[in-house]
């Protein structure tokens, strides 16, 4: 008979989100529930590496339309306690436009490649085969995997302004679809559900999420400032089918800060979901 995972003790007082994730995007609510032993999570991290900041001018701006080229770096965590290192570079074009007085949005393409590196630790070892009583052991792929994906990202937004010196995008919608390949996503792919908690086998990610975002211009014209909380999920609910009892859909909520010297913009978001932590860096620039 097949080696299922069985004989878990969990603890239903414990929480689990790590503090790599929690502290850096400023969230105080419990997100899930923990156990007392790990998990073995293996997700993809597009879910979160999507939907990045995309820039838009100002109602105030003279310009309505405008093209931005984007390069970026993530440097992160996943797995049960951010245990996978996460190494991801994008690139991205997307255009904004102003449609009326108070209605922005934006279309564009993005691409990524990088690399997720599976931790040697990344199997637990406290199950136990029930025929045998003893310790399960599997030899699943480990070390650095070359992760890509490509797709778009769409989103609109209701502005207003804050008397001269700020602006209010109150609520937006963002989108996006992306297409992954490369060795981790072939690896999540040979991963047993006997020996696993969580295997992401889609290679076609959706997600949709809402922002509120708040930018200040200062009387110096050239330049600007602003913060965004963006909250989302993805449209697929990841479970095992062997181990039905536990399942969950990723989800992703950024903090983004921005500040912009004439055409460029300076980017830092820090993410955090479930089984991911991150950071990523990077410029626009206004073609």
């Amino acid at each position: 008979m097949p080696m299922q995972r069985t004989g878990r003790f969990y603890c239903q007082t414990s929480m689990k989100i790590s503090t790599a994730a929690l502290l850096p995007a400023f969230i105080l609510p419990i997100l899930f529930l923990s156990s007392c032993t790990t998990r073995d999570i293996f997700r993809s991290p597009y879910t979160n590496q999507q939907n990045s900041y995309h820039v838009m001018p100002l109602l105030s701006d003279e310009k309505k339309t405008a093209n931005y080229l984007t390069a970026s770096a993530t440097l992160g965590g996943s797995n049960d306690y951010l245990t996978d290192e996460v190494y991801i570079f994008q690139g991205k074009w997307h255009v904004s436009h102003q449609f009326g007085s108070r209605i922005q949005g934006y279309f564009g393409l993005h691409g990524s490649a990088g690399l997720y590196d599976i931790s040697s630790n990344a199997y637990s070892t406290n199950d136990y085969d029930p025929a045998t009583g003893q310790p399960i052991e599997f030899n699943g792929p480990k070390g650095n995997k070359f992760t890509g994906s490509f797709g778009s990202t769409a989103g609109l937004a209701v502005v207003i302004p804050l008397g001269n010196r700020a602006e209010w995008r109150v609520f937006g919608v963002e989108s996006s679809i992306g297409r992954e390949w490369g060795d981790y996503y072939k690896a999540r792919r040979s991963l047993p559900d006997s020996v696993i908690d969580i295997a992401d086998r889609r290679n076609t990610h959706l997600t949709l999420g809402g922002f509120t975002e708040w930018v200040f211009k200062p009387r110096n014209p050239d330049i600007r400032f602003g913060y965004q909380l963006a909250i989302g999920s993805s449209l697929h609910r990841l479970r095992n089918d062997v181990n039905g009892f536990y399942n969950f859909t990723p989800f992703y909520i950024n903090n983004t800060f921005h500040f912009t010297v004439r055409r460029t913009t300076g980017i830092i978001r820090f993410a955090a979901g479930n089984y991911f932590g991150a950071v990523q860096t990077g410029f626009s620039y206004r073609l």
